[in-house]
């Protein structure tokens, strides 16, 4: 049986963190202003569409939803596997089609959005950081004791 605890765990926190910051990068990058091939750039260093700024979105909305239902540790593991797998399968050239139809862009990740390198290279540190704290970190928290000293004292005889 899983148990769930309203903690303010560290799961929980980066969970929570983590949801706020995607869902706010997601809401940017709608207002963010077109460049050229329908590719904003958020912060002028992150390519996003309209299907990358949704998945941000969708992203956001789980970690918050996750930190508030008990799920903090779980969306962490399976956000940082998501998060490792795509940032490293981003880096070969053969997943980028249609090639060579949006001018100097190599084409769509997958065939279905807008990545860089930037991109590439923060879903890997997040996702490192997501795998850490929802594998090496643990979520104890300690319930406050209502014994006195006395007797906790095994020495000491009621």
């Amino acid at each position: 049986m899983v148990q769930r605890t309203t903690a303010w765990t560290a799961n929980r926190i980066f969970a929570l963190v983590l949801g706020i910051v995607l869902l706010l990068v997601g809401i940017i990058g709608f207002f963010t202003p077109t460049k050229a091939y329908d590719v904003q750039e958020v912060f002028g260093l992150f390519d996003v569409d309209l299907i990358h700024n949704l998945i941000h979105l969708v992203s956001g909305i789980l970690g918050i939803a996750a930190a508030f239902m008990g799920w903090s540790r779980t969306f962490n593991r399976a956000f940082g596997i998501i998060y490792v797998v795509l940032g490293l399968l981003g880096l070969i050239p053969a997943l980028y089609f249609p090639s060579g139809t949006f001018g100097h862009d190599n084409g769509l990740f997958l065939g279905l959005t807008h990545i860089n390198a930037a991109d590439h290279i923060l879903h890997l540190v997040i996702g490192l950081a997501a795998l850490a704290v929802g594998y090496l970190v643990r979520d104890d928290t300690v319930a406050p004791t209502t014994t006195t000293a006395r007797d906790s004292d095994p020495m000491v005889k009621p």
